[in-house]
Protein backbone atom coordinates (compact mmCIF):
# COMPACT_ATOMS: atom_id res chain seq x y z
CA UNK A 1 0.00 0.00 0.00
CA UNK A 2 2.54 2.31 0.75
CA UNK A 3 4.24 2.07 -2.48
CA UNK A 4 1.14 2.40 -4.57
CA UNK A 5 0.21 5.87 -2.57
CA UNK A 6 3.83 6.97 -3.02
CA UNK A 7 3.76 6.40 -6.91
CA UNK A 8 0.06 7.99 -6.84
CA UNK A 9 1.18 10.85 -5.02
CA UNK A 10 4.12 11.61 -7.47
CA UNK A 11 2.28 11.48 -10.39
CA UNK A 12 -0.56 13.70 -9.27
CA UNK A 13 2.22 16.30 -8.31
CA UNK A 14 3.92 15.61 -11.71
CA UNK A 15 0.71 15.66 -13.83
CA UNK A 16 -1.62 17.32 -11.72
CA UNK A 17 -1.46 20.90 -14.07
CA UNK A 18 -2.10 18.58 -16.93
CA UNK A 19 -4.75 16.46 -16.74
CA UNK A 20 -6.15 16.89 -12.90
CA UNK A 21 -4.15 13.52 -12.23
CA UNK A 22 -7.69 11.32 -11.82
CA UNK A 23 -5.64 8.07 -13.09
CA UNK A 24 -9.21 6.42 -11.68
CA UNK A 25 -12.27 6.34 -13.20
CA UNK A 26 -14.14 6.90 -10.53
CA UNK A 27 -12.71 9.93 -9.45
CA UNK A 28 -13.15 10.94 -12.85
CA UNK A 29 -16.81 10.07 -12.62
CA UNK A 30 -16.85 11.69 -9.28
CA UNK A 31 -15.77 15.33 -10.89
CA UNK A 32 -17.69 15.68 -13.36
CA UNK A 33 -20.99 14.44 -11.88
CA UNK A 34 -19.91 17.24 -8.85
CA UNK A 35 -20.83 19.55 -11.90
CA UNK A 36 -18.67 22.55 -11.65
CA UNK A 37 -16.77 22.78 -14.92
CA UNK A 38 -13.21 21.19 -13.24
CA UNK A 39 -13.85 18.30 -16.15
CA UNK A 40 -16.60 18.44 -19.09
CA UNK A 41 -18.64 14.56 -20.09
CA UNK A 42 -16.20 14.74 -22.60
CA UNK A 43 -13.48 15.02 -21.29
CA UNK A 44 -14.50 12.52 -18.40
CA UNK A 45 -15.03 9.75 -21.07
CA UNK A 46 -11.40 10.49 -22.98
CA UNK A 47 -9.90 10.29 -19.55
CA UNK A 48 -11.60 6.57 -18.65
CA UNK A 49 -10.76 5.02 -22.06
CA UNK A 50 -7.27 6.51 -21.18
CA UNK A 51 -7.39 4.81 -17.69
CA UNK A 52 -8.61 1.57 -19.37
CA UNK A 53 -6.18 1.36 -21.25
CA UNK A 54 -3.56 2.31 -19.18
CA UNK A 55 -4.98 -0.33 -17.00
CA UNK A 56 -4.51 -3.63 -19.73
CA UNK A 57 -1.79 -2.50 -20.55
CA UNK A 58 0.20 -2.72 -17.16
CA UNK A 59 -1.59 -6.03 -17.11
CA UNK A 60 0.02 -7.53 -19.49
CA UNK A 61 3.00 -5.94 -18.37
CA UNK A 62 2.75 -7.67 -15.30
CA UNK A 63 1.80 -11.03 -16.67
CA UNK A 64 4.89 -11.01 -19.33
CA UNK A 65 7.15 -10.06 -16.24
CA UNK A 66 5.40 -13.12 -13.78
CA UNK A 67 5.41 -15.74 -16.83
CA UNK A 68 9.19 -15.35 -16.69
CA UNK A 69 9.69 -15.51 -13.05
CA UNK A 70 10.44 -18.56 -10.84
CA UNK A 71 6.92 -17.86 -9.74
CA UNK A 72 5.33 -18.21 -12.88
CA UNK A 73 2.31 -20.99 -11.55
CA UNK A 74 0.91 -18.90 -9.15
CA UNK A 75 -1.65 -16.33 -10.49
CA UNK A 76 -2.98 -13.69 -8.64
CA UNK A 77 -7.23 -13.25 -9.44
CA UNK A 78 -9.17 -10.10 -8.25
CA UNK A 79 -11.36 -11.16 -5.72
CA UNK A 80 -12.01 -11.60 -2.43
CA UNK A 81 -9.36 -12.39 0.46
CA UNK A 82 -9.77 -15.93 2.14
CA UNK A 83 -12.60 -16.04 4.54
CA UNK A 84 -14.44 -13.46 2.58
CA UNK A 85 -17.47 -13.40 -0.03
CA UNK A 86 -17.47 -11.03 -2.87
CA UNK A 87 -20.08 -9.15 -0.88
CA UNK A 88 -17.32 -8.50 1.86
CA UNK A 89 -14.83 -7.60 -0.81
CA UNK A 90 -17.50 -5.26 -3.07
CA UNK A 91 -18.58 -3.36 0.06
CA UNK A 92 -14.62 -2.11 0.79
CA UNK A 93 -14.30 -1.22 -2.68
CA UNK A 94 -17.58 0.85 -2.12
CA UNK A 95 -16.22 2.54 0.86
CA UNK A 96 -12.89 3.00 0.04
CA UNK A 97 -13.20 4.26 -3.22
CA UNK A 98 -15.89 6.67 -1.39
CA UNK A 99 -13.32 8.32 0.57
CA UNK A 100 -10.63 8.45 -2.20
CA UNK A 101 -12.80 10.10 -4.63
CA UNK A 102 -14.90 12.52 -1.85
CA UNK A 103 -10.94 13.39 -0.97
CA UNK A 104 -9.58 14.47 -4.40
CA UNK A 105 -12.92 16.51 -4.80
CA UNK A 106 -12.49 18.39 -1.32
CA UNK A 107 -8.91 18.83 -1.81
CA UNK A 108 -7.84 19.32 -5.36
CA UNK A 109 -11.12 21.01 -6.94
CA UNK A 110 -11.86 23.44 -4.17
CA UNK A 111 -11.02 26.75 -4.12
CA UNK A 112 -8.42 28.12 -1.20
CA UNK A 113 -10.02 29.61 1.40
CA UNK A 114 -9.22 32.99 1.95
CA UNK A 115 -6.85 32.80 5.01
CA UNK A 116 -4.10 30.65 2.35
CA UNK A 117 -1.68 33.16 0.98
CA UNK A 118 -1.21 31.11 -2.45
CA UNK A 119 -3.21 29.36 -4.94
CA UNK A 120 -2.15 26.20 -4.73
CA UNK A 121 -2.83 23.93 -2.28
CA UNK A 122 0.65 21.93 -1.51
CA UNK A 123 -0.97 19.02 0.28
CA UNK A 124 -3.46 17.64 -1.90
CA UNK A 125 -1.58 14.62 -3.30
CA UNK A 126 -0.06 13.89 0.01
CA UNK A 127 -3.83 13.55 1.38
CA UNK A 128 -5.04 11.55 -2.09
CA UNK A 129 -2.49 9.31 -1.60
CA UNK A 130 -2.74 8.72 2.27
CA UNK A 131 -6.61 7.46 1.47
CA UNK A 132 -4.69 4.66 -0.86
CA UNK A 133 -2.68 3.56 1.90
CA UNK A 134 -5.34 3.80 4.28
CA UNK A 135 -8.06 1.73 2.17
CA UNK A 136 -5.00 -0.98 1.25
CA UNK A 137 -4.39 -1.14 4.74
CA UNK A 138 -7.37 -1.81 6.11
CA UNK A 139 -9.45 -3.65 2.81
CA UNK A 140 -6.33 -5.36 1.37
CA UNK A 141 -6.97 -8.72 3.29
CA UNK A 142 -10.81 -8.60 1.81
CA UNK A 143 -10.87 -7.49 -1.41
CA UNK A 144 -7.21 -5.96 -2.77
CA UNK A 145 -8.06 -2.76 -2.02
CA UNK A 146 -8.28 -2.11 -6.07
CA UNK A 147 -10.65 1.38 -5.36
CA UNK A 148 -9.84 1.95 -9.07
CA UNK A 149 -11.77 0.07 -12.21
CA UNK A 150 -8.64 0.85 -13.97
CA UNK A 151 -6.35 -1.07 -11.56
CA UNK A 152 -9.32 -3.98 -11.57
CA UNK A 153 -9.15 -3.98 -14.81
CA UNK A 154 -5.34 -4.83 -14.72
CA UNK A 155 -5.66 -7.46 -12.40
CA UNK A 156 -7.67 -9.26 -14.14
CA UNK A 157 -5.94 -8.91 -17.45
CA UNK A 158 -2.30 -10.30 -15.68
CA UNK A 159 -4.87 -13.19 -14.11
CA UNK A 160 -6.01 -13.63 -17.51
CA UNK A 161 -9.66 -13.64 -16.08
CA UNK A 162 -12.16 -10.89 -16.16
CA UNK A 163 -14.21 -12.98 -13.29
CA UNK A 164 -15.14 -10.42 -10.79
CA UNK A 165 -13.86 -7.41 -12.79
CA UNK A 166 -17.87 -6.16 -13.23
CA UNK A 167 -18.69 -6.44 -9.61
CA UNK A 168 -15.51 -4.65 -8.69
CA UNK A 169 -16.05 -1.88 -11.29
CA UNK A 170 -19.87 -1.53 -10.31
CA UNK A 171 -19.07 -1.02 -6.32
CA UNK A 172 -15.94 1.68 -6.90
CA UNK A 173 -18.33 3.91 -9.46
CA UNK A 174 -20.66 3.30 -7.16
CA UNK A 175 -18.50 5.10 -4.36
CA UNK A 176 -16.89 8.00 -6.76
CA UNK A 177 -20.98 8.60 -7.52
CA UNK A 178 -21.67 9.09 -3.62
CA UNK A 179 -19.01 10.92 -3.26
CA UNK A 180 -20.32 13.56 -5.37
CA UNK A 181 -23.37 13.73 -3.87
CA UNK A 182 -21.71 14.03 -0.61
CA UNK A 183 -19.67 16.76 -1.20
CA UNK A 184 -22.48 18.75 -2.94
CA UNK A 185 -24.06 18.80 0.39
CA UNK A 186 -21.01 19.56 2.35
CA UNK A 187 -19.87 21.86 0.04
CA UNK A 188 -22.43 23.78 -0.48
CA UNK A 189 -19.90 27.10 -0.98
CA UNK A 190 -17.91 25.95 -3.74
CA UNK A 191 -21.47 25.34 -6.17
CA UNK A 192 -22.35 29.62 -5.52
CA UNK A 193 -21.81 32.05 -8.41
CA UNK A 194 -20.77 29.37 -10.59
CA UNK A 195 -20.62 29.83 -14.43
CA UNK A 196 -23.75 28.51 -16.42
CA UNK A 197 -22.16 24.59 -17.49
CA UNK A 198 -24.00 22.97 -21.34
CA UNK A 199 -25.42 20.40 -19.03
CA UNK A 200 -27.36 24.02 -16.58
CA UNK A 201 -28.39 25.20 -19.94
CA UNK A 202 -29.97 22.32 -21.43
CA UNK A 203 -31.46 21.86 -17.77
CA UNK A 204 -32.91 25.66 -18.09
CA UNK A 205 -34.10 25.36 -21.86
CA UNK A 206 -36.11 22.08 -20.50
CA UNK A 207 -37.78 24.02 -17.93
CA UNK A 208 -38.79 26.94 -20.12
CA UNK A 209 -40.44 24.10 -23.04
CA UNK A 210 -41.96 23.19 -20.09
Amino acid sequence: AWSIAASLMCMIYSLGDISGGHFNPAVTLAVVVSNRGKCSPWDGAAYVVSQMVAGVSAGFVVAGFHAASSSHDKTFPLGPGKGYELLHAGFCELIFTFILAYVVLAVATTRPPPSQLTKRSFHFALCIGSCVTVGGGAAGAVSGAALNPAVALGVATQAFSLGNFIPYAMWELTGGLLAALVFRMTHSFEFKNLPSTDTDSVVGAAGKML
